[in-house]
């Protein structure tokens, strides 16, 4: 990340962001600092960049010319110049849109930032026409300069560059992620004043120290910030993934949206015949891999157990490198007709099943970046549909294509190998497999290989090279994800 500051005092910056954590970042190079004296610029011998208001009142009035001269040196030269386009230039301001979490990941995400640093009553209108890509505040009150804001927001946004902190989680999971204040802390000595650490900090129970912290985290943000509370949205994944591909690709986009997300693996067929209830305050994320273009055929169908109440969803059909087809609009369609509404949508690649080669490595780091911005939109979509309710996104491909035929895979199964723990009869996910003779039913079976995933006496495999071949022969070249 490179920040470039405009500012009068440009010592008041400096001696900020090259402190601490900042400063550490400054100096491995995960962060670069370039101030620029708007005053070096000024066209009079006492460096004068102030005049008085047109309209008369009170306070003086940076002038355009030495502002608009600053901000170019550093456009000539900037990364987003090379590409044909002006950089992202922050003008700190009361005027400004309230900084907030969510502006803190998006702005992150950028490779350089401009912020403008205004003085006395501000600065001519004219050129901040020219430059200004973002007014934004940091507060309801005034400050003298932009400058402490600025230092605020370097350092909010620099928590989220990668390698910043020691800890990357430490900025993934902390107060305001969401929308919930963090829980207490606490260190040695274990006893002070006569105050005890809470004994289940000290069993090294994780899932009980996880619980005890969320508990805490809710109770401290009821007391102190319960207007947080009305922002929350609980957000449920609710996926199909035989092979577990899909579900990776959905917990790293659940990870980007909140802490602690709640699991729901439709691959289970009891799971898929319990009917969950949802509100408008939650939100889902649907995941399901794609079939030959389209949805699996499950019985019941997928998602097809679940209730929405206006509630806003996000759909993810997850594709080995060949296409996704039909399958994006045939979830929106099954979760509309169920009362959700479909706010966005993501087609990542994964490893396909029956090939080595296609979408092996899947999602990789590229992947992981744009389900970080994917993420960030959605959380915008979520902030604006407080105030205009929430748009439903037009979605490729048939809503109700016709179904398929996925002609049977060459399964093998070797009975001298198996244990007859009978792992495979209770997870497949559709039922095709007999409890008694262990064999498959082809009728029923629709080639999603979870059965030869979870025997851990490898007793069943299967041979689709044929049809990798096939694939590979069309499809080798690798596809970017894509999100609506």
């Amino acid at each position: 990340m490179e920040y470039h500051v405009l500012t009068l005092f440009p010592e008041m910056i400096q001696n900020t962001v090259n402190t601490s954590i900042t400063g550490r970042a400054v100096k491995s190079g995960k962060i670069s600092l370039h101030t620029v004296n708007i005053r070096d610029f000024a066209d009079n011998k006492h460096m004068r960049v102030d005049d008085y208001p047109y309209g008369g009142g009170a306070g003086m009035v940076m002038q355009a010319e030495p502002v608009w001269r600053a901000y170019e040196s550093v456009r000539e030269n900037s990364r987003a110049a090379k590409k044909g386009k002006r950089p992202r230039c922050i003008y700190l301001t009361p005027q400004g849109k309230v900084f907030h979490q969510t502006m803190v990941e998006e702005l992150a995400l950028e490779e350089e930032l401009v912020f403008l640093c205004g003085h006395y009553e501000g600065i001519d209108e004219r050129v901040l026409e020219e430059v200004v890509t973002d007014y934004v505040s940091i507060g309801d009150y005034v400050l003298t300069g932009g400058e402490l804001a600025a230092c605020v927001m370097i350092d909010a946004i620099s928590r989220f560059v990668p390698g910043v902190l020691s800890n990357e989680e430490s900025a993934q999971f902390e107060s305001m992620q969401d929308n919930l204040l963090e829980y207490p802390h606490y260190t040695r000595p274990e006893i002070w004043h006569g105050k005890q650490v809470p004994q289940v900090l000290l069993t090294g129970a994780h899932g009980k120290v996880e619980a005890w912290r969320r508990e805490k985290s809710i109770e401290r943000t009821k007391e102190r910030r319960p207007d947080l509370l009305q922002k929350n949205r609980p957000l449920t994944v609710a996926y199909f993934s035989p092979t577990d591909g899909t579900k990776k690709a959905a917990e790293i986009l659940a990870a980007c949206l909140t802490q602690s997300p709640r699991m729901l693996d439709l691959t289970r067929r009891r799971n898929r015949k319990q009917e969950m209830v949802f509100t408008e305050k939650e939100l889902l994320l649907a995941a399901a891999p794609v079939y030959a273009g389209q949805l699996p055929e499950t019985e019941p169908g997928l998602f097809t157990n679940l209730r929405g109440n206006h509630t806003p969803c996000i759909v993810m059909a997850a594709y080995g490198n060949r296409r996704y087809d039909d399958t994006l609009a045939q979830m929106k369609a099954v979760l509309s007709a169920r009362g959700f509404v479909c706010i966005g949508a993501a087609a990542p690649v994964i490893p396909h099943i029956f090939s080595e080669k296609l979408g092996q490595g899947r999602p990789d780091e590229k992947d992981r970046e744009a389900i970080k911005r994917f993420a960030v939109e959605i959380k915008k979509r979520i902030e604006q549909a407080e105030e205009h309710g929430f748009q439903e996104i037009p979605l490729p491909g048939a809503p109700d294509p016709a179904p398929k035929e996925i002609k049977p895979v060459k399964k093998s199964f070797d009975r001298e190998q198996c244990t007859n723990c009978q792992a495979c009869v209770q997870k497949c996910p559709v039922n095709a497999i007999s409890m008694e003779t262990l064999a498959i039913d082809e009728r029923v079976c629709i080639n999603c290989m979870r059965c030869v995933k979870i025997c851990k006496a490898g007793a069943r495999s299967f041979d689709a090279s044929a049809t990798a071949l096939h694939l590979e022969s069309l499809y080798l070249q690798p596809r970017e994800a894509e999100f609506f």
